[in-house]
């Protein structure tokens, strides 16, 4: 099998024991040591987490024995959601960290993700650096005839608590990156306003990393947990990405048990999904639109920025522009939206696929963080989710996928010749803007030849002709 570096600023994924084996994984880790030994420090530390999926404790062994050989000194995390390894990288001033997930991918994949120092994933950049030292290690493996090999599992695992290492290249200290976590959580939100509420709260935590934080931030704000999928075995209760389709457990266990309202994280715990208290499974773009109305409305807020990418919806540019503030888009991806916040110095962004990205906390998708900012926001307003939403700007959200015909130029061109009452954007595929606040965003597939459509409108037959339309133009 060729394997060919497919790094890009989402990390590496494919499917254990095939497109993901031992080989890659070494040979991504030494790519990864020297980018860090090159970059950042020569004499790094450098965290390992994982999401719990099945596979990740082969794959972490993996790694940990390529930083032996490699003399490099790390702390192995094992089972930790996503944000909170970057968290712990910029609270314990780590120089860099791998995450092993592959985030809502189905159970047999596995990835990495690398993390430098300052807490952020790695550019588009710093991803070519490692895929050019990846090209290099391969063949320097295939020309000294020593394909990379590493044992099976050891039966030694370092977990988060109280490791106690003779090796001497695991770093022994206390920390509970978790608890941690949660308590910056908690120091940044009206905690009061929600423990006065004594809610009953259903979460589904997939079976994965969320399992070991929100115990500590449900105590903390003082409600109770009604948990779903709550053993980080790996062994998810349904599908894994959360859509309305894969979440029928937890609407039935809010309405079973008389909850006021539920949640649905990923395995990486980078997304949340809310559920209302009839058990229904809210829209995903709703997560992030009431972030944003969350953090905008405090008082210190009015006129700050918001980033969000091409493909978000319309609502969190009308919530922003209420309270006098700026609305910036990005391509498509958590890296662009949080360099975007980072260049106009955002108060919050995020995607609309239920990632909401607080730099006070993090920048990165934060489940935690969105599922604490929507629970303070239901408390201060004493409002249920179903009449929470009731506020929101009302907009009709189409998603599609259509065959590239031709070149993307003369698609482009296309669109362009036919709407021409609207403005274009083409920073990320080419998106049209009309003056009702509809749009349509077309964005070429990275992996295969398709154009993905995204569309917005005041109604479902709006845009709905203009899905039509734009097919009769391009087709």
């Amino acid at each position: 099998m060729e394997n060919k570096p497919k790094l890009t600023v989402s990390g590496y994924r494919g499917i254990w024991g095939d497109t993901l084996n031992h080989e890659i994984v070494e040979n991504y880790t030494k790519s990864f040591i020297k980018f860090v030994k090159e970059n950042i420090n020569n004499n790094p530390t450098i965290l390992i987490g994982r999401d719990g999926r099945e596979s990740g404790p082969e794959i972490k062994d993996t790694i940990i024995k390529t930083f032996q050989k490699t003399n490099v000194n790390f702390i192995d995390g094992d089972i930790l959601p996503t944000p909170t390894v970057l968290f712990a990288v910029k609270k314990h001033k780590y120089d860099g960290a791998i995450i092993i997930t592959a985030s809502h991918n189905p159970r047999e994949y596995n990835g990495l993700k690398f993390i430098t120092n300052k807490a952020l994933f790695t550019d588009e950049s710093e991803v070519e650096k490692i895929k050019e030292n990846y090209i290099k290690i391969e063949g320097e493996n295939i020309a000294s005839g020593s394909l990379a090999q590493v044992d099976g599992p050891s039966r030694e695992i370092f977990q988060q608590k109280n490791i106690r290492a003779n090796r001497s290249n695991i770093l022994a200290e206390d920390f509970n990156f978790p608890k941690e976590h949660a308590d910056l959580i908690i120091k940044n939100i009206d905690v009061e306003a929600i423990r006065a509420k004594k809610w009953s709260v259903a979460v589904d935590m997939i079976n994965a990393s969320a399992c070991v934080l929100d115990p500590y931030l449900f105590e903390a704000l003082g409600v109770e947990l009604v948990a779903l999928n709550d053993i980080p075995n790996g062994i998810f209760g349904h599908k894994p990405e959360p859509l309305r389709e894969n979440l029928g457990d937890i609407g039935k266990l809010v309405k079973e048990k008389n909850c006021n309202l539920g949640f649905a994280h990923d395995p990486d715990a980078d997304r949340l999904v809310i559920i209302n208290e009839k058990g229904e499974v809210i829209f995903e773009e709703y997560t992030l639109a009431i972030g944003v109305e969350a953090i905008m409305s405090r008082s210190e807020n009015k006129d700050k920025s918001v980033v969000i990418n091409m493909s978000t919806s319309q609502m969190n540019k009308d919530i922003t522009e209420k309270y006098g503030g700026k609305c910036f888009r990005t391509k498509v991806g958590e890296a662009n939206v949080v360099g975007g916040i980072i260049e106009h110095d955002a108060i919050i962004g995020g995607e609309g696929g239920g990632g909401i990205i607080y730099p006070t906390i993090n920048m990165a998708r934060d489940s935690f963080v969105s599922l604490a900012l929507i629970l303070e926001l239901l408390a201060k307003r004493n409002q249920t989710v179903s009449e929470l939403i009731e506020t929101l700007p009302k907009y009709e959200m189409l998603k599609d996928k259509v065959p590239v015909v031709g070149s993307l130029g003369e698609m482009y061109k296309k669109m362009k010749d036919h709407f021409t009452d609207c403005e274009t954007n083409e920073l990320d595929g080419l998106r049209l803007d009309f003056s009702d606040n509809s749009w349509i965003h077309l964005r070429p597939s990275n992996t295969e030849p398709i154009i993905r459509l995204y569309g917005e409108a005041k109604t479902k037959e709006k845009i709905q002709n203009l899905f039509e339309e734009t097919k009769k133009v391009i087709l």
